[in-house]
C-alpha cells in the first residue's frame, strides 16, 4: 500500500512560501522581475462548474496569499482566468495567448484529462514550453507520454481504477455494472476499473453514456437483466442525480437491492438534494484529500481561510479539488520564485527545471514530482452519502 503523502506541518508559515531545498539560481532572491502571470485554466461555468468553481476561488486565494507573503522577490503574481468549458478546442484558443506572452510561466491546470491531452502538444512545443500543474487530470497518458510540461497533484487512474474495484469487492460485490461517460477521463478509469475487476473473477456488464444524458431507462433495464448488486459510474457528476433518481423509481434502491460507487466530482452533496434522497448511501471515490478531513494545522487553517474567504457554508460548493488547487498552486508558485532573475524576466525553461528538481511545502506536505512529473504516494479517498452530506469514510488503494 503506497504510504500517504499527508504530513503535519508546524504552521501555515510554509505556505506560499519558496520550496524546501529549492535554489534561488542566478540571484533569484535579489532581483525583481517586471512581470509574473500564470493561469488558472478549468471548467470554471457550465455544466462541469460544480468541480471547476471552488477550485478557480482556491487558486485565487493561493495567489493572494503568495503575493501577501511577498510574490516574487517583491513583484506581485497577476492570476488570469482561462475558462475552457471542458473543451480542448477552447483550451487550445486559451492557450495561444499565454504561449505568445512570455509572461505567463505556467498554468494550474487544466482540470480535465481530454483537455489535456487534446492540448498539451501546443504547450510542449511552445518557445519556451508553457508547464502546467494539474489538480485533477487523472488519465495516465497525461505522464506517461514523456511531456516535460506536464505534472499533476493528485493520484491517476492506474491507482484509483484498482483501487475502486478493490473497495466495492471489499464490500462483497458479485456482479457490477460498469460505466463510463465516453470522455477520455471516464473511460480510461472505467476500463481500469473493469479490468481489476476482471482479473478477480468479478463479472462486470459495461455501459456508455454520452454527457447530458437525462434518460437512463434502457441502461436501467440492463441492470435488472444482468442482476447488478454494484453499479461502478465512472463520471464527473451531472448524470449522477438524475440516473439515481430513475434507478430508485426502478426499484433499484442504493444500500438495500443495489449499491453505488461514482468517482471524482460525483461527491458532490448537490447530488443528494438532486436526486431526492435517492443518492443517499451511494459512495463516491476522489484522487485527492479533502482538507477539512486531514489533520495538520496547515490544512485546518486553509479551510478556515478559504470559509473566511468565501462563507461559513462554502465548502459545501467548493468541489472536489479545492484542496489540490490550491495544492498545485502552491508548487508552480514556488517554482517560479526559485527561478532566475535575468533582465527582469523570468524563463519558463527555469520554471520546468525546479518543478522537475525541487520539493515544494503544501497544504498536504511535502510535494516532490517524479521524472514523469506524478507525485509520489497520491491517495485515493472513499466519501459516502449520509443525509445531506459527503463524508469521508476512508483513504484506500489498490
Amino acid at each position: 500500500m503506497a504510504q500517504p503523502r499527508i504530513l503535519v506541518l508546524i504552521a501555515m508559515a510554509g505556505i506560499g512560501l519558496a520550496a524546501c531545498g529549492g535554489s534561488t539560481g542566478g540571484g533569484a532572491a535579489t532581483n525583481k522581475p517586471d512581470k509574473v502571470q500564470i493561469a488558472a485554466e478549468g471548467p470554471f461555468t457550465g455544466d462541469q462548474a460544480s468541480i471547476g468553481a471552488g477550485a478557480l476561488k482556491a487558486i485565487q486565494l493561493a495567489v493572494k496569499d503568495f503575493n501577501a507573503a511577498g510574490g516574487v522577490n517583491g513583484t506581485q503574481v497577476q492570476l488570469v482566468i482561462w475558462d475552457d468549458q471542458h473543451s480542448a478546442q477552447v483550451a487550445q484558443t486559451l492557450q495561444a495567448a499565454g504561449i505568445s506572452d512570455p509572461t505567463v510561466l505556467g498554468i494550474v491546470g487544466p482540470m480535465n484529462s481530454g483537455v489535456v491531452l487534446g492540448s498539451v502538444t501546443g504547450l510542449q512545443s511552445a518557445t519556451p514550453p508553457l508547464p502546467f500543474v494539474s489538480e485533477s487530470a487523472s488519465n495516465v497518458k497525461v505522464t506517461d507520454s514523456g511531456w516535460s510540461v506536464a505534472h499533476r497533484v493528485n493520484a491517476r487512474d492506474d491507482a484509483q481504477g484498482p483501487a475502486d474495484a478493490k473497495f466495492m469487492i471489499d464490500q462483497g460485490a458479485k456482479k457490477v455494472e460498469v460505466m463510463d461517460a465516453k470522455s477520455d477521463y471516464s473511460t480510461a478509469l472505467a476500463d481500469q476499473t473493469e479490468a481489476a475487476l476482471k482479473a478477480k473473477n468479478i463479472p462486470t456488464q459495461r455501459d456508455s453514456v454520452k454527457a447530458g444524458t437525462t434518460d437512463f431507462s434502457t441502461i436501467i433495464t440492463k441492470i435488472h437483466s444482468f442482476n447488478a448488486d454494484w453499479v461502478y459510474f465512472a463520471d464527473e457528476g451531472p448524470e449522477a442525480a438524475p440516473f439515481v433518481s430513475q434507478m430508485k423509481q426502478s426499484n433499484l434502491n442504493i444500500g438495500q437491492n443495489i449499491n453505488f460507487l461514482g468517482t471524482d466530482g460525483e461527491e458532490d452533496s448537490s447530488i443528494i438534494t438532486k436526486s431526492q434522497g435517492a443518492y443517499d448511501g451511494a459512495y463516491a471515490t476522489n484522487i485527492t484529500a479533502d482538507p477539512a478531513g486531514v489533520s495538520g494545522s496547515a490544512a485546518a487553517a486553509y479551510v478556515t481561510e478559504y470559509k473566511a474567504a468565501y462563507g461559513a457554508d462554502s465548502l459545501s460548493s467548493a468541489g472536489p479539488f479545492y484542496g489540490s488547487a490550491y495544492e498545485a498552486a502552491q508548487t508552480l508558485l514556488q517554482a517560479i520564485k526559485s527561478s532566475p532573475v535575468n533582465n527582469g524576466k523570468i524563463s519558463r525553461t527555469d520554471v520546468i527545471s525546479h518543478l522537475a528538481s525541487d520539493t515544494f511545502t503544501t497544504i498536504f506536505g511535502s510535494v516532490k514530482f517524479n521524472s514523469k512529473g506524478d507525485v509520489a504516494g497520491g491517495g485515493i479517498y472513499v466519501y459516502q452519502a449520509k443525509g445531506n452530506a459527503m463524508v469521508v469514510l476512508k483513504q484506500v488503494s489498490g
